[in-house]
């Protein structure tokens, strides 16, 4: 065999290997995003109450770099099942959640930003998901 014809052979065998499924996103991880979405949940309750007891908001600096964290980690995995992709949606949607929480976020949206809202709202929407669930959204107008 020629050096060229072994050469030539190498992107086959390296594509087969990187075709080859994975496990997906570990099931620890959502869980852990389960568990943060809920003290997310709990802590934007408290601050429409107006129950406020952390002056510092050092609450909100914890939940947002633990997000931040977990979208990292959630985010280096290749989704391989449609409960994957949703994961993956809702982080990012966490992680912009302005983008359906606040009304002048919404309304000042470029067109790429936009996109990007709908395309995750696709996801969760074929999957038969809720992006947010539990959380009040404004809609695109």
């Amino acid at each position: 065999m020629s050096a060229l014809s072994s050469t030539a052979a190498l992107p086959l065998i390296a594509t087969l290997s990187i075709a080859a499924p994975g496990p997906g996103i570990p099931r620890d991880l959502a869980a852990r995003f389960g568990d943060l979405y809920d003290r997310w949940r709990e802590q934007r309750r408290r601050d429409e109450l107006e129950i406020v007891d952390d002056l510092e908001l050092t609450s909100w600096d914890g939940l947002n770099s633990e997000l931040f964290e977990l979208q990292s980690l959630i985010m280096g995995f290749q989704a391989r099942t449609v409960g994957d992709l949703v994961l993956q949606a809702r982080t990012c949607a966490l992680v912009n959640n302005d983008l359906w929480t606040d009304a002048a976020t919404v309304e000042s949206a470029d067109a790429g930003t936009r996109a990007q809202r709908r395309i995750l709202e696709s996801v969760a929407a074929l999957a038969g998901a809720e992006l947010l669930p539990g959380v009040a959204t404004i809609a695109l107008t």
